[in-house]
């Protein structure tokens, strides 16, 4: 899959360098100035047509060289290998109880024969802290030893690709260190003072901020490992997770600080430029050096550039230029949603929010100071919002107003959650006391956010769960977003009529989902497990999902899936049994209080005294979701879709459950138009047979899910050949303790001529059919 991704990535790569060099063309100057900068801004014009297909070269050239040297380390195929390897420590960032190293032009000493020798650009080290355990230090050469492994690649729509987050910071691998030394190369004393420095400042804040130390220290110092996950879902589902991110507001405080105190001495524009610029630095180093703080810290230098050139600074020029530098450096970063969020924030202010104020107010609007807080903010949401529901699927309705009251008040939160470390850094009488005294301002605004963002959550549709956008959805989006502003700016003094004014914010219904067409089937890759989506015109069904390696599966897998493909609730929960492979999803949606809502469960008759079934039964009773029991005969139908149960039996008065919970497997026959399916569950040959015996198959199915994850118990020929099916999908997790699925079944398979689909090598496996014709897809290409 990332080669797909590279070549998308590609594209756009090789655009920003280019819309960035046209944005610096453009560069405005309170004076005009002789020279080669003034003469490039007033031929810019002219110009820059003739630059443009040189950018789109060098971009294009930069992207390949970025997933070329990707794709040569991940070559090397060592995930699972236990090797040696020797760098030296450029960073170091304490997680609860590990200590996270990145070392640089890492050596591979010792492992398999095809990586001895061969050098990796960065390597993330996991070392597990320990009491008066001594610890590497920056700058110097260490030897590690471990099991490597890769990170993890998306196997599902909608699911996170660590692969492609990590591939952005130039990281392929990692170590979980079972021993090191250091084998030498001098302590880098400037950077590992920084880091005693953050580590001592985040004890500060602990101390000082209590139960918010999290918060503080994800807003000071970057380090979001103690983020409360409440405090950070509670902000993302408000639209404010951007306060909770170093930006160029504590850049523009610590300038302030020290850039405004050194002008107000007396010191020129040079010596206080240089002196802020060291300071500034310092702390992008101490606070981690993460792609948005790196761009604050370019745009605060063309700040201080500017001032020292006696020009104007322009917001869209800087961000150009930290566009230019971030992306030529490490061009995945440009599929970060961080990184799209912070850029896309900024061309709201500079870029959208003119627009705005001029497309309503009939000016130019080019001053910051005649565009209003509504503007920035409208102009902000509309930029970002293709950029939250393409990572996060969902949108809060009400996140432009609650900006509005919210950001105004970060520049104190951060000012008190300083001085707090000032305090604390500095030894004097105060003790303990005045850092909790400084901190207290901040924690009485962080308590007001939070409480803010309860009572939005409680407006009706506080949060729409929209899906993920398609591409020609964003570019159809941005293209009409960029001709409207353009229009309003363009036709300046000119009475704007309605329909231009509200065509910015009609664009956006450009990006909600589609009307379904025909029957979409996705059979998920849940690791060891089973999990279908049916979804068509009328409504979604789910049928099982549960996995028995991947413990959060509900949260990482199945409600990122539904949501990206705008699912907000789900029709039918169908279980085919109560096994934990089946069922940890589904029992996981039925815990959550928001989110996916089930309007109904649908359970095995035979299964009804099971523990499991009846733990179900109960949650679901819980959020006021119906419970129906299936069983032979028992139909489902939802439009021209219809699903009939062909086994087994439900559980006769009086007697005993059967005790194999697989033998309670519902089989059902799935129909919609002339295209027909058997979903099996886990049903055994026993289950088999007795189907074949009551004539349950009367006709041929064009696709089968194979019976428990590919078992040698299962799909027998007899089940074969009366199906006489074109494709089969068995759903598998890789490498998994049973050896599914079995050589035997594939066999069979294989000799039928029968095309099969492994979730463990595909990914998820999705089929689309309008009743007569299909089309396969698989996520890992």
């Amino acid at each position: 899959m990332i080669l797909q991704r590279g070549a998308a990535l590609q594209m756009l790569a090789a655009g920003l360098p280019a819309a960035a060099a046209v944005l610096i063309l453009f560069g405005k100057s309170r004076e005009p100035k002789a020279g080669f900068l003034g003469s490039l801004q007033i031929s810019g014009r002219s110009m820059w047509l003739w630059l443009l297909p040189v950018f789109l070269l060098a971009g294009g050239f930069r992207a390949w060289q970025g997933q070329s040297a990707f794709q040569k380390e991940i070559s090397l195929n060592l995930d699972g290998e236990r090797i040696t390897v020797e760098g030296r420590v450029e960073k170091i960032v304490p997680k609860e109880e590990w200590l996270v190293l990145e070392l640089g032009e890492a050596a591979v000493k010792k492992g398999p024969e095809r990586a001895q020798g061969k050098i990796l650009k960065r390597l993330q080290v996991y070392l597990e802290q320990r009491k008066n355990q001594k610890t590497p230090k920056a700058g110097q050469m260490i030897l590690v030893s471990g099991d490597c492994s890769a990170f993890d690649r998306s196997r599902n729509p909608g699911e996170f690709d660590y692969q492609l987050y990590y591939c952005s910071l130039k990281l392929s691998y990692r170590i979980f260190a079972e021993n090191w030394s250091v084998t030498g190369g001098r302590t880098d004393w400037y950077r590992q003072s920084l880091f005693y420095l953050s580590e001592k400042a985040g004890e500060v804040l602990d101390q000082a901020a209590g139960e918010d130390g999290g918060i503080f220290r994800a807003l000071l110092l970057g380090d979001k490992s103690s983020l409360p996950e409440e405090v950070r879902s509670l902000y993302q589902k408000n639209g404010i997770a951007h306060l909770l991110a170093i930006s160029g507001l504590h850049l523009s405080l610590v300038s302030m600080a020290v850039y405004g105190l050194l002008r107000k001495s007396g010191a020129g524009f040079g010596l206080a430029g240089i002196c802020g610029t060291g300071v500034l630095v310092s702390y992008g180093i101490l606070a981690g050096g993460s792609s948005s703080i790196v761009r604050a810290l370019i745009m605060a230098l063309c700040g201080y550039g500017a001032a020292f050139l006696g020009r104007t600074p322009d917001l869209l020029t800087s961000l150009a230029l930290a566009a230019l530098w971030l992306f030529w450096d490490s061009p995945f970063l440009v599929c970060q949603a961080g990184v799209q969020l912070s850029f896309g924030a900024l061309l709201g202010i500079g870029a959208a929010a003119p627009g705005l104020a001029a497309l309503w107010k009939g000016e130019q609007g080019d001053s910051q100071e005649n565009v209003s807080g509504l503007c920035i903010s409208g102009g902000m949401q509309l930029v970002t919002l293709p950029v939250i529901l393409f990572h996060f699927f969902q949108y809060p309705l009400y996140g432009i107003f609650l900006n509005l009251i919210t950001v105004p008040l970060m520049g104190l939160v951060v000012a008190s959650g300083g001085a707090a470390i000032l305090f604390g850094l500095v030894p004097g009488e105060g003790g303990a006391a005045l850092p909790r005294f400084a901190a207290g301002g901040g924690r009485l605004i962080l308590d007001w956010y939070a409480w803010c963002c309860r009572l939005f959550e409680q407006l009706p549709g506080s949060s729409l769960i929209l899906g993920r956008p398609s591409f020609w959805q964003l570019g159809l989006y941005y293209g009409i977003l960029s001709a409207c502003l353009w229009m309003g700016k363009k036709r300046n003094g000119k009475k704007k009529s309605m329909v231009q004014k509200m065509l910015p914010a009609a664009a956006v219904f450009l990006l909600f989902p589609l009307p379904a067409r025909g029957l979409t089937v996705t059979f998920l890759d849940v690791g060891q497990g089973d999990g279908i989506c049916l979804q068509t015109r009328q409504g979604v069904i789910l049928s099982d999902c549960g996995s028995s390696d991947q413990k959060n599966l509900g949260e990482y897998c199945l409600e990122p899936f539904l949501k990206s493909r705008g699912i907000g609730a789900v029709d039918y929960a169908i279980v085919s049994h109560g096994d934990q492979d089946h069922i940890s999803g589904i029992s996981w949606l039925l815990e959550q209080e928001d989110g996916v809502f089930i309007r109904k469960l649908v359970l095995p008759a035979a299964g009804k005294g099971d523990e499991a079934c009846v733990r179900l039964a109960k949650q679901a009773a819980l959020r006021e979701c119906q419970v129906l029991w299936m069983g032979r005969g028992d139909c489902l139908r939802m439009g021209n879709l219809s699903l009939t149960c062909l086994y087994p039996d439900g559980l006769e008065a009086g007697a005993p459950p059967e005790t194999d919970r697989n033998e309670h497997s519902l089989v059902l026959w799935l129909d919609y138009g002339s295209f027909d399916m058997v979903l099996t569950g886990d049903m055994s040959q026993k289950g088999e047979q007795a189907i074949l015996e009551n004539r349950g198959v009367r006709e041929q199915a064009e696709v089968l899910k194979a019976a428990h994850h590919g078992s040698r118990f299962s799909s027998s020929e007899a089940w074969l050949d009366a199906l006489s099916p074109g494709q089969a999908v068995i759903s598998c997790g890789e490498k998994n303790r049973y050896g599914h699925p079995h050589a035997e079944v594939l066999e069979r398979l294989r000799k039928r001529g029968i095309t099969v689909y492994e979730t463990r090598s595909c990914g998820a496996v999705e089929l689309y059919t309008d009743g007569k014709r299909m089309r396969w897809e698989t996520w890992l290409k």
